[in-house]
């Protein structure tokens, strides 16, 4: 095994990219860790940014690994040579089994529970182990290690015979079987370096594998995900995003960037951004008037007069104690609303008799 010189990595870009875009794995697809990078994309930087803190002190190693130095090959050589296989790594051992386990249940769970087109998918949950050997054999060919897939998928159907009497063991166990078998049969040094290979192949590579995973989502989320409501009715994700379109709430949001844009197109930025600020009602204007049932433009008199009416209506002495506290509530909030909408009156009041003036 020799060094290479063909490679040229700097330690130093590769932790400004670490810093910039770790949570996408730049630094790692820089070094030309795909595989590497795939199972952070899917973990979110290795279960919630541990495995991206562990990057932070294993790139010194990445680099090395990627730029081939002779005393590093050297180091190598002679490990190879102490040890038959690689020594045993708690951090990829753990991480085989979790990742396996996750990818299997993601398999299960995208399969969907409803019949499509009359037919039935749910035999398809037998693809689950698939998911745990694939992340397995994944993970075990990071770096200078790799293994045999075969290892990897014999260890993860290795329980599906008891997985037709008790469902659960398919997805806890197969993952811990996989791994098992291939760390300490299927695994062994990557001797040759890695082939380096075109940019365009690689994100096609991986392009692949990310629609793939997405995918199972994108499957999980629309034929299975359900939410449930207060009275504790279950209702498919789908149909609640549906309605959730069909929301008044929803429906107002889009009128106005509707009116947002229309006032762009129309009027230029600056109208727009005058609109914009008036829609936020940041002087609590509109929300008062609403609390009092009132149009814009209403003057002093007629709020004063509505502030009364609905002061009489909802006056906690008017009800019994039980209903007490909602009426308390309902009072406090017109008198709230009268006294921002007076206030504003008069600030308002103020500024038009002071323009006046200096007008005159």
């Amino acid at each position: 095994m020799e060094g290479s010189s063909t490679n040229n990595k700097s330690l130093l870009l590769a932790y400004l990219l670490w810093l910039c875009g770790g949570w996408v794995a730049l630094h790692l697809l820089y070094l030309r860790r795909d595989r590497h990078a795939f199972v952070w994309w899917c973990t979110l930087g290795g279960y919630l940014g541990v495995g991206l803190i562990r990057d932070l002190f294993r790139l010194p190693h990445y680099v090395r690994d990627v730029n081939q130095p002779d005393d590093y090959i050297m180091d190598l050589v002679k490990q190879m040579h102490k040890h038959n296989k690689p020594p045993f790594s708690l951090f990829r051992f753990v991480g085989m089994v979790l990742v396996g386990n996750s990818w299997s249940y993601l398999i299960m769970i995208a399969v969907p529970e409803e019949p499509i087109m009359g037919l039935s998918l749910k035999p398809l949950m037998h693809l689950a182990p698939l998911g745990a050997a694939l992340a397995v054999w994944t993970i075990g060919n990071i770096g200078r290690e790799e293994g045999s897939f075969s290892w990897a998928l014999f260890g993860a159907y290795l329980i599906l015979p008891l997985s037709f009497l008790i469902p659960p063991l398919e997805t806890s166990w197969s993952s811990f079987l996989s791994t098992l078998l291939f760390y300490f049969r299927g695994r062994r040094w990557r001797r040759a370096p890695s082939t380096k290979t075109q940019a365009c192949r690689r994100i096609l590579k991986l392009s692949c594998c990310w629609l793939v995973f997405s995918s199972l989502w994108v499957s999980f989320f629309y034929f299975n995900a359900e939410v449930t409501d207060r009275q504790g009715e279950r209702i498919k994700l789908r149909d609640a995003a549906r309605n959730f379109l069909n929301s008044p709430m929803f429906l107002e949001f889009k009128n106005n960037v509707w009116r947002i844009w229309n006032d762009i197109r129309v009027h230029g930025l600056h109208i727009a951004y005058a609109n914009f600020v008036d829609m936020l009602d940041p002087l609590g204007e509109k929300h008062a008037l609403k609390v009092l049932g009132l149009e814009r433009g209403a003057g002093q008199e007629e709020i004063t007069a509505q502030y009364r009416h609905l002061a009489k209506m909802w006056h906690p002495d008017k009800y019994p104690p039980e209903q007490q506290q909602e009426a308390q509530q309902k009072f406090q909030e017109v008198a709230a609303a009268y006294e921002k909408l007076s206030d504003i009156k008069k600030r308002r009041g103020k500024k038009n008799r002071k323009s006046s003036a200096e007008a005159a």
